[in-house]
């Protein structure tokens, strides 16, 4: 089976974002399949860059092709450059998956929503089936964030929503709480499956603690609760800074903040205000380094504002587990639910920092009790949720499209 994989913000493990299209792209070829990867220039993506006068480039990696149209984005991007970006990757997009041959299914994933443009254009004019990937549910998660206010452009953006729901074959969503989302809006529960983002088992395999970071930035000794991601209005990485503040006489306990955004400038210059020695901002790393330094830490932060419940699931909690750390979760919702039940960590009152600090202050005193829920996660993260997992139950989507599409189409012409 050869599938068309269009992803805008494609990422290898030279870059620092999210590597689950390269991931499960590398296990679906291990698998036998066949994968091209449609994407866009992604500024932390370990991708070389395009020649300036190309448009795009074709790249082999690891066994499946890469097709990278030449726009560029970064979250650091204001809103407009950032509309500018998604619209005209939608364009490029689906010119470079016309010209890919004996394809048999089209897969793309947003964010952007968008990206299900250059989807459903190749699906219809290459004939075949199209299965959309939903990774947020967008306008309506960045309006309730406040990202957006609700009008002309929002109503928009909804309609063109509706509309590659509804000539999606399939909708996968990256977490429960999306689905249930969706069918509480009335989608048929026979389109919509939950495939979880996961993580790569294999570079969280074998763990070696990254000594010159430990080193670097004074950790020896220490209880470290660590962030990963992105630095912007909707993580509210305030609430991190107002926990630390809590802890700030407590020299055997450090906050580390790894990744940027449009909101580290001020978050650095609050913390600095505040005389916040306990935290520690760190740049973007290669996500062959972030095992590493997740080795160094003892406690993982999965942390957002506070908008009441959130149905995502992100990818970094499954960093965490990998890499044996309690998570610390301050938003109600499916990623609360999973750590709770499964006893891999805690969920903190979003409106109250304080209880953040509780927590990882009775974790750095009850050392043993941390330890043995990370071994925990990191066990479990192994058996549910490693991307040769993931790539299984997206070969299994894939052919069970194709399967009814190639029925409808003959019985169609029956």
């Amino acid at each position: 089976m050869h599938v068309i994989y269009i992803h805008q913000h494609f990422c290898t493990n030279e870059g620092s974002g999210g590597t689950r299209s390269y991931d499960v792209s590398r296990h679906l070829v291990t698998m036998g399949h066949r994968v091209t990867i449609v994407c866009g220039v992604l500024d932390i993506g370990g991708l070389p860059k395009i020649p300036w006068y190309k448009l795009f480039a074709r790249y082999h990696m690891d066994g499946f092709d890469v097709i990278v149209c030449k726009v560029l984005y970064s979250n650091a991007h204001r809103f407009l450059r950032r509309l500018w970006s998604f619209c005209w990757f939608a364009v490029l997009a689906s010119v470079a998956s016309l010209f890919v041959r004996g394809a048999d299914v089209v897969f793309a994933t947003h964010t952007p929503l968008t990206a299900g443009i250059p989807g459903f254009v190749a699906s219809r004019l290459k004939r075949l089936p199209f299965v959309f990937e939903v990774r947020d549910l967008w306008p309506e998660s960045d309006i309730i964030s406040g990202n957006l206010k609700e009008g002309m452009f929002t109503r928009c953006i909804e309609a063109l929503e509706v509309f590659l729901y509804a000539k999606a074959d399939k909708i996968l969503l990256v977490s429960p709480g999306f689905e249930k989302r969706l069918l509480e809006r009335g989608y048929p529960a026979a389109k919509l499956r939950t495939i979880l983002l996961g993580a790569d088992g294999d570079i969280f395999r074998e763990l070696h603690p990254s000594a010159s970071f430990r080193a670097k930035h004074g950790l020896d000794g220490k209880t470290v609760a660590v962030y990963t991601g992105v630095h912007g209005r909707a993580n509210g990485l305030d609430y991190i800074l107002d926990a630390a503040a809590c802890l700030r006489d407590r020299g055997d306990i450090r906050f580390v903040l790894v990744g940027d955004g449009m909101e580290k400038p001020r978050l650095v210059l609050r913390a600095r205000e505040l005389n916040l020695g306990n935290i520690i901002f760190v740049d973007y790393v290669p996500k062959t380094e972030l095992p590493g330094i997740l080795a160094v830490c003892d406690i993982g932060l999965m942390i957002l504002a506070n908008v009441g419940e959130r149905p995502v699931t992100p990818n970094k909690i499954f960093d965490y587990m990998f890499s044996g750390l309690p998570a610390a979760v301050n938003f109600p919702g499916p990623t609360a639910e999973m750590v709770c039940a499964e006893e891999t960590g805690a969920f903190v009152d979003p409106e109250r920092p304080e209880t953040l600090a509780a927590h990882v202050q009775y974790w750095a005193e009850h050392t043993d009790e941390m330890k043995a829920m990370g071994e925990r996660a990191r066990s479990l993260a192994f058996a549910k949720y490693d991307r040769r997992r993931i790539a299984e139950q997206l070969a299994s989507t894939f052919e069970e499209v194709r399967v009814a599409w190639q029925a409808r189409r003959c019985s169609a012409h029956g």
